[in-house]
């Protein structure tokens, strides 16, 4: 189930969120991983993380994320957005053209993700 702080995302926008994680399920590991989006939208960033998590019910110490995704950017400045992967400890840039606001933004960092496990699967 995902997570929205400090924004109320359209209708259009939490439909895709909900999409994703209802058909998302990627192999890491050898191990099939399932993913809630976190998104935070402050007043200086916005960020869209995506923590793909095992499907089985969680040990004694909680819930363990083998992997983290986090697209990141200052807000309303969409030039570029920053992209973390946990798996690999990289952090790179993508080009993003012009978002307009929050909306945009997360439904960029969902086809960003969408467009990644698809070739990585």
């Amino acid at each position: 189930m995902s997570k929205i702080f400090g924004f109320k995302p359209q209708a259009a926008t939490r439909q895709l969120i909900e999409k994703f994680e209802d058909e998302v399920l990627i192999r890491h590991n050898n191990q099939p991983l399932v993913s809630t989006v976190y998104v935070d939208m402050q007043d200086d960033q916005w960020a869209v993380a995506f923590a793909y998590n095992y499907t089985r019910k969680p040990g004694l110490h909680g819930h363990e994320n083998p992997l983290e995704v986090r697209y990141s950017c200052p807000a309303q400045e969409s030039d570029s957005v920053r992209m973390f992967r946990s798996d690999t400890a990289d952090e790179k840039s993508i080009d993003a053209e012009a978002l307009s606001d929050g909306d945009a933004f997360i439904r960029f960092a969902l086809t960003q993700e969408r467009n990644l496990i698809g070739r990585a699967a």
